[in-house]
């Protein structure tokens, strides 16, 4: 894919954050994983780094997408412009990845990417927001998760299967 697709991704996080962040006071939630996976999928192609862009597309693919569903269902609701940058990612990175080989150290890479958003969000976020589930449990699964330690390390667990079976899969698809 050409260089410009990469410009496509960021103008669509960049539209997603001034009609629906920037005006709600969410401004912050632009650090949610998926925003920075989208960042770094977009610089690996106007970089033409094929790790950068497999980085992104496996977050994506593997966890970001899921938890995007998730929130849209407890939340009961989503926007354009969200739907927008969870989609054009995996469509860009699909594009971008097909039938190119893909290091084996992916799947780690994009889980270090949530780890990273994790203690980014913690750090610079405003807890009200609970950008990434840094500061409390979601609220669906509080009353069974007992502690933000306890959710913190589920997340992390989870979101490592997520991306083995997504590496599986991929790998399978890509080929």
């Amino acid at each position: 894919m050409p260089r410009w697709t990469g410009l496509v991704l960021l103008f669509a996080l960049v539209l997603h954050a001034l009609v629906v962040k920037m005006p709600s006071g969410l401004l912050p939630e632009m650090l949610f994983a998926c925003h920075i996976a989208s960042v770094v999928l977009a610089l690996g192609i106007l970089l033409r780094r094929r790790d950068l862009v497999a980085v992104g597309f496996w977050f994506h693919a593997g966890v970001g997408l899921w938890g995007c569903l998730l929130d849209a269902i407890a939340a009961g609701t989503t926007t354009p412009t969200s739907v927008l940058v969870h989609v054009l990612p995996l469509v860009i990175g699909y594009g971008e990845l097909k039938h190119r080989e893909v290091p084996r150290w992916i799947p780690l890479g994009a889980f270090g990417l949530l780890v990273g958003a994790i203690v980014l969000s913690y750090l610079v976020t405003p807890p009200t927001l609970n950008v990434n589930m840094a500061h409390r449990v979601w609220p669906p699964v509080a009353r069974i998760v007992p502690s933000l330690w306890a959710s913190w390390a589920a997340n992390l667990v989870l979101a490592c299967v997520l991306l083995l079976v997504a590496d599986r899969l991929l790998r399978r698809i890509l080929a």
